[in-house]
C-alpha cells in the first residue's frame, strides 16, 4: 500500500490538504458542541494507550494498533476503481469517499477505500473510518436510537451495546459531530504521524513540570 510511505514528505502541504479535506479545521464547530468534540491533547492520549504517541505512524500502522487494542482484525481494502469507469461512477453517486464495514459477532472490519484517490486524501480516508471505530461508533444501539428519537429527545451522546472502544467517552448522539469527530481524529492521527518524537502534545504529554 501507498498510504504508509514516507510522511515526512507530505508535511509541506499537510495544512493546505487538510484545510481542503476536512472543511472548517482550525475553526470552533460550534459554541454548543466544540467543547465535547475531540481536542489534541485527548487523542495523544489515545495515542498512549495504543504505544503510538511520539511515534512516526501511518493508517496501516495505525489500523493495527488500533485493531489491537479492540480486539478486531481490520483489513483496509484498496479498492481499484480506476479500472472500472462503471464502478467509479456507482460510488460517486453513493457520496461517500469510503465505506466501514463493521462484521458484528465476527471481529472482522473491512475499510472500503478507492484507490482513485491521491495519496493524502486517501490516507485521511482511511483514518477517518477508523476513528468512527476508535469513537465506539460500531458499538451504537441503533434500536435504541429510534426510541429516543420517536420521543423527540435529542441526547449528547448515544446508547451502546456492550463492546470494546478507545475513546473513554460514549458516541456522541448526533450524527453530523460523529462525522466532524472523526474528521478531527483523522486530521490529528495524519499530524502526529508524520511529527513523531516532534509533537508538540506528545512532548507535553510527558512533561512532568
Amino acid at each position: 500500500m501507498v498510504v504508509e510511505a514516507s510522511w515526512s514528505r507530505l508535511l509541506p502541504d499537510l495544512n493546505k490538504v487538510l484545510r481542503s479535506f476536512v472543511p472548517g479545521i482550525g475553526k470552533r464547530y460550534s459554541e454548543s458542541i466544540a467543547e465535547d468534540l475531540l481536542s489534541p491533547e485527548t487523542f495523544q492520549a489515545e495515542l498512549a494507550i495504543l504505544g503510538l504517541s511520539g511515534r512516526n505512524f501511518g493508517p496501516e500502522c495505525y489500523a493495527a494498533s488500533l485493531g489491537e487494542h479492540l480486539s478486531l482484525e481490520i483489513d483496509i481494502c484498496i479498492i481499484p476503481d480506476a479500472d472500472y469507469p462503471g464502478l467509479k461512477r456507482k460510488w460517486a453517486r453513493l457520496g461517500p469517499l469510503a465505506e466501514l464495514r463493521y462484521f458484528e459477532g465476527t471481529g472482522q472490519v473491512a475499510v472500503l477505500v478507492p484507490g482513485s484517490l491521491p495519496p493524502l486524501a486517501l490516507a485521511l480516508t482511511i483514518l477517518h473510518e477508523l476513528g468512527h471505530l476508535a469513537a465506539g461508533d460500531h458499538l451504537i444501539d441503533w434500536s435504541a436510537e429510534d426510541e429516543i428519537r420517536q420521543t423527540g429527545v435529542d441526547p449528547l451522546f448515544a446508547s451502546i451495546h456492550p463492546g470494546r472502544r478507545l475513546a473513554r467517552r460514549l458516541p456522541l448522539g448526533d450524527e453530523r459531530h460523529r462525522e466532524r469527530e472523526a474528521d478531527l481524529r483523522a486530521s490529528y492521527a495524519l499530524i502526529a504521524g508524520c511529527l513523531g518524537a516532534d509533537s508538540p502534545y506528545a512532548v507535553r504529554m510527558f512533561d512532568v513540570l
